[in-house]
């Protein structure tokens, strides 16, 4: 059964299917004159006005928690695994990966808006409402449930566990029965509870994260300049075409960078859409260029800050290497001594806490547009999974929740692809701010 679901995996995730989201978000960079470079300060500008300026808890509470929902364990264990797995060239294309990302991922925050039915939306009430398909929606609503249970709950509630467990000997079922606990609040309470809880967890736990990082590449700051070399040779096979290695060292390179960048900012998968929906900025076009933020902050400074103060402080391509979780703690102990196990192991749990309370929402607002009415049966099976997620054997539940998240891919890159106008025109009928009138067109204006 194993090597039967492993197959599948592996086929669903494929280089046809990243190239499929890599084509997609070719075209919106094309289409939109590399929007990532040219609407960078317009970006910014809303997040300011959405998120600095706004009185309103609003829109603080959907980033935060679509934030929850992306920013996970992929972030640290994920990256050192690509590194080990792709070598330092990995973490060039994923970067690529993340760059034509941040195109596709304003299409999402698009479409999030856009189709959205007042409150609910999500790439399922694009299908629906923009495309009029309803049975397609009702797939990815349900493969968005599917993944809910695996990648959004179990996997992370295993990786918890197993982060205190090592460092702190807290048995798993006490991991379990918080993240349990944690779950069910969030989702019976009449309230947004998970936008409470993440608005101020998930920035205190990514700027500690953040400055853990710093800390180490500032220690091993010698080691800067040839870690971002050894990201860029190994990324294209320089040093690899002497010993005619190559072709299979970039292939490699290309095959793990992407993939981790399609699992660490899903960019493709459209899970944060659901989320996005719930949100009080109006304009499609400024929910957008949220969504392209999300995949900065996940990408460009995490998963790059953990790649960097590895390669500046970790000779990888030693013999016994560790690799995962080890690795980040090698990189850590160059500064924090006996204490970088355990500041790594609270980092991964609270990532892996974020990310339940994430997912918790996406799954729920895909089961509610499966079954209109509050479900239950759903929230029961979400709570029972975050605990069991910890007390058991997850190899072959990881493999089914990568199937499932990998189907998503299909339903929300075609909806996509089909409402690529309306998404485009979103873009240029934004507001444009006026510019001042030079001296000389003013001269000009008055003489006439």
């Amino acid at each position: 059964m194993d090597n039967i679901l492993k197959a599948i995996s592996d086929a669903i995730w494929g280089m046809p299917t990243v190239a499929l989201i890599l084509g997609t978000g070719v075209y919106f960079t094309v289409k939109m004159r590399f929007l990532q470079v040219t609407s960078f300060n317009s970006m910014l500008k809303s997040f300011k006005h959405n998120i600095l300026d706004n009185k309103k808890a609003n829109p603080v509470r959907v980033i935060s928690t679509a934030l929850a929902a992306t920013v996970g364990t992929g972030s640290i264990t994920g990256v050192a695994t690509a590194l080990t797995l792709g070598g330092a060239g990995a973490i060039f294309w994923l970067w690529v990966s993340a760059f034509f990302g941040m195109a596709v991922a304003y299409g999402e925050g698009v479409l999030s808006i856009k189709y959205r039915s007042g409150k609910k939306g999500g790439i399922m009430y694009a299908v629906k409402n923009g495309i009029g398909e309803p049975h397609t929606a009702a797939m990815y609503a349900f493969f968005t449930v599917a993944a809910s249970f695996g990648m959004g709950s179990m996997a992370q509630s295993n990786s918890a566990a197993q982060a205190l467990s090592s460092e702190f000997s807290i048995p798993p079922t006490v991991t379990a029965s918080a993240v349990a606990l944690a779950a069910a609040v969030c989702l019976f309470s009449k309230r947004d509870i998970t936008g409470r809880l993440c608005s101020w967890f998930v920035p205190f736990l990514s700027v500690a994260y953040i400055a853990v990082t710093l800390a180490v590449i500032v220690k091993n700051r010698s080691g800067i300049l040839p870690a971002f070399e050894k990201i860029i040779t190994e990324a294209f096979g320089i040093r690899e075409a002497c010993a005619g290695m190559a072709g299979f060292a970039v292939k490699n390179a290309v095959s793990v960078g992407f993939k981790r960048g399609v699992f660490s900012n899903e960019a493709g998968l459209g899970t944060t859409a659901a989320i996005h929906a719930q949100s009080e900025v109006e304009s499609a076009h400024e929910q957008g260029l949220m969504n392209m933020l999300e995949v900065i902050i996940d990408t460009f400074v995490i998963c790059t800050l953990t790649a960097v103060a590895i390669l500046s402080s970790v000779n990888i391509d030693a013999t016994g290497c560790p690799d995962g979780a080890e690795l980040v703690t090698t990189a850590c102990r160059t500064v924090f001594g006996g204490l970088s196990g355990k500041i790594v192991a609270v980092s991964i749990a609270g990532f892996a806490a974020a990310t339940v309370l994430g997912w918790s929402k996406i799954g729920l607002s895909a089961a509610q547009y499966l079954k209109s009415e509050q479900n239950t049966v759903y929230k029961l099976m979400f709570t029972a999974s975050a605990f069991l997620g910890a007390v058991i054997s997850l190899d072959r539940a990881w493999m089914i929740s990568d199937i499932f998240n990998g189907l998503m891919i299909f339903p929300c890159t075609a909806a996509l692809i089909i409402l690529r106008r309306e998404i485009v025109g979103e873009y240029y009928k934004r507001p444009v701010e006026p510019k001042p009138l030079s001296p000389r067109s003013l001269s000009g204006s008055s003489s006439a």
